[in-house]
């Protein structure tokens, strides 16, 4: 939903005037004693995104853009997107708005955090600025059997990308479903990252990742990757605002989600030094970002031999907490390797449905540190 600016600062206004509410602060190793179900492979239904839960023949496609709304096939696309300063400003991103999901990572030991657009339902021609992939973006690719865009790597020995692509099987220039722009001009996908004029490299890549999209073989077929939705709203405790710092001394990359009643999402805002609240919007439509599914993954992170070097361990099992709805629900992930997809399951065991419409997930670092954690109130 596009927010005015004058919108946007009633909003804040309200915010700073609302009366102080309890804040709970997660534990990421809390035992849940979940007893897990066993799950299998959702059923795609006809006329319905498995990524977002809405009907595609209401989902509008724009000349030049692609996607499962205009073509009818699931072939879900990622690209490495920046957040440096947080993704405010003139670091703002661009094609947002059409992303399904957005993944945040760590980048860095001290706070700075990486994002991943995910794709499917509508495939833009232009989407920026495309930054360069670290391991755990290996990992995340790998389980959705997406076309990736990434515009360099870590190269790290013990958390080299290129390297652990070959590991999978894949060549990082000549995979069909890998597009690096760190290539030559003999690579078809070659003139479909351009640079935007007026941004300072390298906050200017853009990406055309519908043309990337049309070079993937017809043949492909990515793995079922559905997940459960529902138009039910769950059952948990109030939670109209989540807190995530990643770092005390690195505001820019601390956020908090604001849960909006009107479009039933949580709208995200970036919090900067003072606890000044900056709308993170798309910096093409203006569109402030709003996720109906905001999911923290809890997982182990370390660090190979340098701060700038995160090992994200994307196979495994932990907490997960899921915010929905205006609502909070203690849960559990759990993704049983490389090419498995990651189940997330609500408090009973059972795997989670979501609400229809965009999600954020958010893979954050088991360990404690001062200044470090996610809350709710």
């Amino acid at each position: 939903m596009k927010k005015s600016l004058s919108a946007v600062l009633a909003a804040l206004m309200l915010l700073t005037s609302l009366p102080a509410m309890a804040q709970t602060t997660i534990d990421p190793k809390e035992d849940r004693n979940i007893t897990l179900q066993e799950v299998g492979l959702n059923e795609v239904e006809e006329g319905v995104s498995p990524t977002t839960g809405l009907t595609l023949e209401y989902i509008e496609v724009e000349e030049g853009q692609t996607g499962m709304a205009l073509t009818g096939r699931y072939l879900p696309m990622l690209v490495q997107i920046g957040n440096d300063e947080g993704g405010v400003g003139n670091r703002a991103p661009w094609g947002a708005t059409y992303a399904d999901m957005v993944y945040e990572m760590p980048n860095h030991q001290n706070g700075p955090t990486r994002l991943t657009f995910l794709f499917n339902d509508v495939v833009p021609d232009s989407v920026g600025f495309v930054r360069s992939a670290r391991v755990g973006h290996v990992w995340l690719r790998e389980e959705w059997g997406a076309g990736f865009l990434f515009y360099g790597q870590q190269e790290h020995e013990g958390s080299n990308v290129l390297e652990e692509f070959r590991r999978l099987g894949h060549s990082a220039i000549g995979d069909p479903l890998l597009f690096s722009g760190m290539v030559g001009e003999g690579k078809a996908w070659y003139k479909y990252y351009t640079e935007r004029a007026g941004l300072k490299s390298p906050y200017h890549i853009d990406g055309n990742v519908a043309g990337m999209y049309s070079l993937i073989p017809e043949d492909y077929v990515a793995p079922n990757h559905a997940f459960r939705f529902t138009d039910a709203t769950p059952e948990g405790d109030d939670a109209l605002e989540v807190t995530v710092n990643w770092d005390s001394d690195n505001f820019k990359y601390d956020s908090k989600l604001v849960y909006d009643i009107e479009s039933n999402t949580y709208l995200r805002y970036m919090i900067y030094k003072n606890n000044v609240l900056h709308p993170w919007v798309d910096k093409d439509t203006e569109e402030q970002i709003g996720f109906a599914n905001v999911i923290v993954q809890f997982t182990d992170i370390t660090y190979n031999n340098s701060p700038d070097a995160p090992v994200v361990k994307m196979v495994g099992e932990g907490n997960a907490d899921f915010f929905m709805a205006g609502k909070h629900v203690a849960g559990y992930w759990k993704r049983d390797d490389y090419t498995s997809r990651t189940v997330y399951y609500d408090a009973d065991g059972n795997e989670i449905s979501l609400q229809r419409g965009k999600t954020l997930v958010i893979v954050f670092p088991n360990g404690k540190r001062d200044g470090r954690g996610v809350s709710y109130e």
